[in-house]
C-alpha cells in the first residue's frame, strides 16, 4: 500500500487549503497530465522566430491591449496597426473613447474587417468594463488566476476568446496563454497539434496541453505571432504554400493536393454552437 507522506505529516486538511491556494491565485496547471508533450514544438517556435522575427517592444496597459485587439482582428498587421495609431491620436483618453459616437469611429476604421461591428463595440466594451469596475481600467485582472481573467474577459461585449487571450499575453499582465484566431488555427490543425475536429474555442488549450512545460508568456506570445503570419504568407486556406513554409518537413499535410471543408465549431457566448469558419483541410 502506498502512504502519502505529505498527507500524513501535514494531514487533509492542509494539503487541501494547499491545493486550494494554488488554484486560486496561480491558476490551474498550465500543462496536462497526460504527458502528450509535442517534441516539435521547440523546434517550430525557434523556426517561426527565425522567420519572423518580431523587435523588442514595451508591454501595454491591458486595456490598450484590449482595444488594439479588438480594433485589428482579423485585419493584416500593418492595417490593424494603423487604424489604432489613428484611433489613438484622435481619442488619447479612454473616456472620450467612451462616449465616441460610432459613425464618428467608423471613418477611421476604414480598411478593416466588420468595421461598422468594430466602431459600435469599442465604445461599449469601454462602457461596460467601468460598469463592473467604476472604472476605465483592467488592472484589477492582475488579482486572478489567468482562467479566470479569461473568462472575465470573454464576458465583455465583443471580445472574442482571442483577443482576450491577446490582452493576457502581450500585455503588461505576461500570462501563459496562447492566442489562436481562425488563420492561427488553419496552420495548428494542418501541424496536428489539435484533433481534426476540434472546435476554434478549444485549439489554444490543446496547444498549450502539449507545449514543454517550461514555456511562459514569453514563448507562447512568439509562438501565436508566428502561426498567424505564417498563416497569411504560406499556410494559406485551400492550397498552402509548402515551398514557402520553414515548418514544411514537420508538417504531415505537406504537399497535399485535394481538399475537404471542414468546419470549425465554435462556442458561442449563449451556449449553442455554429460553424465559425469554413476551413479547407486538404487530404492525401
Amino acid at each position: 500500500m502506498r502512504i502519502d507522506w505529505v498527507t500524513c505529516v501535514f494531514g487533509p486538511t492542509f494539503f487541501g487549503l494547499v491545493c486550494s491556494y494554488f488554484v486560486h491565485y496561480v491558476g490551474p496547471m498550465q500543462t496536462s497530465l497526460t504527458f502528450a508533450t509535442d517534441n516539435r514544438l521547440p523546434e517550430i517556435l525557434d523556426r517561426l522566430r527565425a522567420r519572423f522575427p518580431s523587435p523588442s517592444v514595451d508591454r501595454q496597459d491591458p486595456l490598450r491591449q484590449l482595444v488594439f485587439g479588438m480594433v485589428s482582428e482579423g485585419a493584416g498587421p500593418a492595417v490593424g496597426v494603423g487604424v489604432f495609431n489613428r484611433l489613438m491620436a484622435a481619442y488619447p483618453h479612454w473616456a472620450a473613447l467612451r462616449d465616441a459616437e460610432p459613425e464618428a469611429l467608423a471613418t477611421l476604421f476604414v480598411g478593416l474587417p466588420r468595421a461598422a461591428e468594430k466602431a459600435e463595440a469599442v465604445p461599449e466594451v469601454l462602457r461596460a468594463i467601468e460598469a463592473r469596475v467604476g472604472d476605465l481600467s483592467l488592472d484589477g485582472l492582475s488579482k486572478m488566476n489567468t482562467e479566470a481573467a479569461k473568462g472575465w474577459l470573454t464576458e465583455l461585449p465583443g471580445v472574442s476568446l482571442a483577443v482576450a487571450s491577446a490582452v493576457l499575453a502581450f500585455s503588461s499582465l505576461e500570462r501563459p496563454t496562447v492566442s489562436i484566431e481562425g488563420e492561427a488555427a488553419r496552420v495548428v490543425r494542418r501541424l496536428e497539434l489539435c484533433p481534426a475536429g476540434a472546435a476554434l474555442s478549444a485549439v489554444p488549450r490543446h496547444v498549450m496541453e502539449r507545449a514543454p512545460a517550461h514555456w511562459r508568456a514569453k514563448e507562447f506570445g512568439a509562438m501565436s505571432d508566428g502561426l498567424k503570419r505564417l498563416a497569411r504568407v504560406a499556410c494559406h486556406q485551400g492550397r498552402a504554400a509548402c515551398a514557402k513554409c520553414p515548418l514544411q518537413d514537420l508538417c504531415p499535410s505537406r504537399n497535399r493536393q485535394s481538399a475537404t471543408i471542414i468546419p470549425f465549431n465554435a462556442r458561442l457566448k449563449d451556449g449553442d454552437t455554429q460553424p465559425a469558419a469554413a476551413e479547407k483541410v486538404l487530404s492525401k
